[in-house]
């Protein structure tokens, strides 16, 4: 009992406040849109939707290193102004390309309509970029302006889906809402920030570099990148590598268990957010009093993870019967074995942050690509066997290796 008042007495939850509140909101909404949106869709729409949410978030990977080398680079900058200026130019052109080759390899390979509606979410993607000035209010302690932000988008959108389904919309208005949703964030972070003479005067000197340039840009920070491309592969790899030898219906299932067990799994983000600041600081300092804050805020992401992972586990079967219905039934085990996932998740976001603050992005390419590997591996060996039981608890044994690999590693 003393360990848990020690815990949760600490910085690490004083601090969560703007964050907590508007996260709690924000997933609140994620979770109604899921539920309203599972339940309209069926099996197999939902399947289809998640395979074309799942290829343009894997697509898109490079931005997520770009991000979040920005992130750590700005919360230790002196000057941020400088920094968002010179990132959010070789951002943009970068998913431009991206936006290029995605579309290109979907018409190509994939069926017309699937292909169509990926399209409805890379065209857009570009907007994306602006997802720099949200990064710049999170890594710069603004944490009312970036919640406020936050609660006005997912609301919206909740509002937005829930209209959809009263409408009885086709499945494209839903891809188009997804689209919607990758962008308005940073749009409107970019609008409040305008309002001062000092970012009015970013549009006037705003450059776009060459893809060459930006390229450039990217192997510079190569290391980066690659450990969070690996770190996004091994989030969504499971559901691609399903897609490849099962059907709609099956990967509808899949994901209906997956949408639940990922909406805690975001509070993991969420302390990463709030305490960037604090872990850029402490991370980097060798003394006995930091190494202490760091193994407390270790132990904190532990239990936080192992306490909702334990809750899925016991009420998977009420949460799916009360959330999806009778049709979503073959996702109880699905769900349990998922869930078995979330301490692992968990303890990986902390270590992604720790690591990125000392610098030590091989050391994440190493782990998180084996992690990825594994993943892979046994998703083809237990998904015969065990059938979407197997492929969940596969991908639980890969957050487990990678989570325990940064434990181990932490100690040479």
């Amino acid at each position: 009992m003393n360990l848990f008042k020690s815990l949760f007495k600490q910085d690490i939850f004083k601090q969560l406040s703007w964050y907590t509140f508007a996260q709690l909101i924000v997933q609140g909404s994620a979770f109604l849109s899921a539920i309203i949106v599972t339940r309209y869709l069926g099996p197999s729409n939902l399947g289809i939707y998640s395979f074309v949410q799942n290829y343009v978030g894997t697509l898109l990977t490079v931005g997520s290193g770009m991000d979040f080398y920005f992130t750590w680079k700005i919360a230790k900058s002196d000057d941020h102004f400088r920094d968002v200026q010179q990132f959010i130019g070789y951002k943009f052109s970068i998913y431009i390309l991206l936006t290029i080759l995605g579309l290109s390899a979907a018409w190509i390979v994939l069926p017309k309509d699937v292909a169509f509606m990926i399209s409805l979410m890379l065209v857009p993607a570009c907007l994306a970029s602006l997802s720099v000035f949200s990064l710049y209010i999170t890594a710069t302690d603004k944490a009312r302006l970036m919640s406020s932000i936050q609660i006005t988008v997912s609301v919206s959108l909740l509002i937005v889906k829930i209209l959809l389904v009263v409408l009885k919309a086709p499945l494209y208005w839903f891809v188009v809402v997804s689209a919607i949703d990758m962008t308005l964030g940073g749009i409107l972070v970019m609008l409040v920030l305008l309002r001062t003479e000092e970012w009015k005067s970013f549009l006037k000197s705003f450059q776009v570099p060459s893809f060459i340039k930006s390229i450039y840009f990217l192997y510079s920070i190569r290391l980066s990148i690659i450990a969070i491309v690996f770190w996004q592969l091994l989030l969504r790899v499971d559901q691609l590598i399903l897609a490849t030898f099962s059907n709609a219906y099956t990967l509808g299932v899949y994901s209906a268990a997956v949408k639940i067990a990922e909406v805690p799994n975001f509070l993991a983000g969420v302390l990463s957010a709030a305490l960037i600041s604090r872990m850029a600081y402490v991370s980097t300092k060798d003394d006995d009093i930091s190494k202490e804050k760091l193994q407390k805020i270790m132990m904190s992401y532990l239990l936080v993870g192992s306490i909702i992972a334990f809750g899925i586990i016991l009420f998977a079967p009420l949460a799916i019967h009360i959330l999806y219905g009778a049709k979503f039934i073959d996702s109880i085990p699905v769900l349990r074995f998922y869930a078995l996932s979330i301490p692992g998740m968990f303890m990986n976001y902390f270590f992604l942050g720790m690591y990125g603050a000392q610098d030590r992005q091989h050391h994440q390419v190493g782990i998180f690509g084996f992690a990825v590997l594994i993943n892979i591996l046994f998703v083809y060996i237990l998904t015969p066997i065990y059938g979407l039981s197997g492929t969940a608890f596969a991908t639980s044994i890969a957050y487990t290796f990678a989570a325990l690999g940064f434990y181990f590693n932490l100690k040479k």
